[in-house]
């Protein structure tokens, strides 16, 4: 019984890459943003990437969240590793969302590490528990990026994000990406 439970997790695991895309104004430039995620999608294989495969597209939101649906905007339509980044960003909340204590053991190791670490955007997140989450959000967004683009590409991206929000937060992912990254290996929370 324990073989054929395992064998079903697995097999449902592989079809989690098909996703439940709602539009929630089915309006024309939802209909584009839903195009360049089937794009990105067939051209990457994103499914070490995905943790949950409910998607939302919604124009009139005012930024991507991952929460209680992985929310969309429609900007940038035509700049796939934007989207990248931003959908890798929301799917990745997801991962930390399944796994509170490594989270927390994280966080109380960056505390130690960045004592100053700002409190509010835009140099860090909504709060100060927001801004370290996003340290291992970033981080492992970063990581994500280099694996499917390349590294020069990533470091591109991430830098364009550096200019608009979290800012301090994506600074120390470029300059300390081993830092961060043995702290999120230290707790498991690193994702492989």
């Amino acid at each position: 019984m324990k073989y054929s439970l395992l064998f079903v997790a697995i097999l449902s695991f592989d079809a989690f890459a098909d996703l439940n895309v709602e539009l929630a104004n089915k309006s024309e430039k939802e209909q584009l943003k839903y195009s360049q995620l089937k794009r990105v999608e067939k051209t990457y294989d994103l499914g070490k990437w995905q943790f949950t495969d409910s998607v939302v597209i919604d124009e009139f939101a005012k930024r991507p969240h991952s929460h209680p649906k992985l929310t969309l905007t429609v900007s940038m339509p035509k700049n796939d590793g934007a989207f990248l980044s931003q959908y890798l960003h929301e799917q990745i909340h997801w991962f930390e969302d399944s796994r509170k204590t490594e989270v927390q053991n994280v966080i109380n190791d960056l505390k130690i590490k960045y004592p100053d670490a700002p409190k509010k955007g835009p140099e860090g997140a909504r709060s100060e528990l927001s801004t370290y989450l996003h340290l291992a959000v970033c981080l492992l967004e970063y990581d994500a990026l280099t694996e499917i683009l390349g590294e020069e590409e990533a470091h591109k991206i991430i830098s364009t994000n550096s200019k608009y929000f979290y800012k301090w937060i994506y600074q120390k992912t470029l300059t300390e990406p081993d830092s961060i990254r043995d702290i999120l290996v230290k707790h498991n929370l690193y994702i492989k």
